[in-house]
């Protein structure tokens, strides 16, 4: 017997109420539910579940949307209007053989949720098992071989090959009475504190001719960096076809990395503030131009609708390329990590529909002036 199915039968008390409830589609939010929304620490799965939670939200503003979630993203999710209130957990208390388990699920079982999300495309035994908790008569998450019954609506990968993980929980609209032309990808953000960053973005850059560029100095998903003395090319490239300032963004980076690569900057917007993830993410959000790996910064600008270019490793799955974005064009590095400056270029051009023309230095003047100089 597998460790799952092992604590299911364990304790089964506190899953009666989820087993018993039936559902049905259309028709399962009511005008007066309550939602539960789990949040397995992926930022990149908490953006790409944003479409259907303010499709909810829109068409039943009545309907309440608790949400479980790690610290970590709770200053992003606290005042993005979609949660009424955030429960946070900590790593503890999923071990199933700590008390600390059985009282987040108890009480997980008083909160009198009509539906649970568990926002995650890969399974989360856990977490599955908090929301058959919850009492959820409706609970969406992966579709897998063992996630019934915690899960009684599958949310299956994209069909077509080109399909974007991002876009797969489009298909869940129709069941929920949810029109296409409320599922908004952008993540909402709050707009006064939106203006506040505006006005520093235009203190520490008061041209407005010049591109903001943010740039992802840290780890993708599956833990890919380019080397610093590739990201000092880039940028270099960018400086000689491009009126730019670089910003290095991306709350998992290493700062010892991040300083590394701003000590060869020129003028970088150092009085900008990067403390928290959402300091992160409001920058992101006055950026001209976001470039990245596979990371879930690259995902959050895709949703915000920004000039973005990625840079990934020839192995990353298909479903984390955005497809039919006209302000998104991904570049595929070469088997030994090379990647070719024209082309890179050209995504670029793509992107910001030919912005700029002029050469601008952002990287401190060297020796070799050359933008090739590696």
């Amino acid at each position: 017997m597998s460790e799952h199915r092992l604590i299911t039968t364990l304790m089964k008390p506190f899953f009666r109420k989820g087993k018993e409830l039936s559902f049905q589609l259309p028709g399962a939010l009511g005008e007066n539910g309550r939602i539960l929304c789990i949040d397995v620490g992926d930022l990149s799965e908490l953006v790409f579940h944003a479409p259907l939670l303010k499709a909810i939200r829109k068409n039943h503003p009545a309907v309440e949307i608790d949400f479980l979630l790690p610290e970590k993203h709770q200053a992003l999710l606290a005042p993005s209007g979609l949660a009424k209130e955030c429960l946070v957990y900590k790593a503890r208390q999923l071990n199933p053989w700590r008390p600390s388990f059985g009282k987040l699920l108890k009480d997980l079982g008083s909160g009198r949720y009509n539906m649970t999300i568990l926002m995650s495309r890969q399974p989360h035994p856990r977490l599955e098992l908090a929301a058959l908790a919850s009492g959820g008569a409706l609970r969406m998450g992966p579709s897998h071989a063992e996630c019934w019954p915690a899960i009684n609506f599958e949310i299956r990968p994209p069909r077509q090959q080109d399909g974007y993980y991002g876009d797969r929980l489009l298909s869940a609209g129709p069941f929920l009475s949810l029109p296409a032309r409320d599922m908004n990808t952008r993540w909402p953000l709050p707009m006064d504190q939106v203006r506040q960053m505006a006005q520093q973005v235009h203190f520490h850059k008061p041209n407005p001719d010049q591109m903001l560029v943010g740039l992802e100095v840290g780890p993708s998903k599956e833990g890919h960096v380019l080397p610093l003395d590739d990201l000092h090319l880039l940028v270099r490239h960018l400086a000689a076809n491009f009126v730019c300032r670089v910003l290095p963004l991306g709350p998992q980076a290493d700062p010892d990395r991040i300083q590394q690569f701003e000590t060869k900057l020129a003028d970088s917007p150092l009085g900008l503030p990067r403390r928290t993830l959402l300091d992160h993410v409001l920058l992101l959000s006055q950026c001209d131009l976001f470039i990245s790996g596979n990371s879930d910064f690259f995902h959050l600008a895709v949703s915000l609708g920004l000039p973005t270019v990625g840079i990934f490793p020839p192995d990353v799955e298909v479903g984390w390329v955005p497809h039919g974005r006209k302000r998104v064009c991904v570049m595929r590095l070469e088997e030994d990590g090379q990647w070719d400056p024209e082309v890179f270029l050209a995504a670029v051009e793509s992107v910001t529909d030919g912005r700029g023309a002029k050469a601008a230095r952002v990287i401190k003047p060297t020796d070799d002036n050359d933008p090739d100089h590696g």
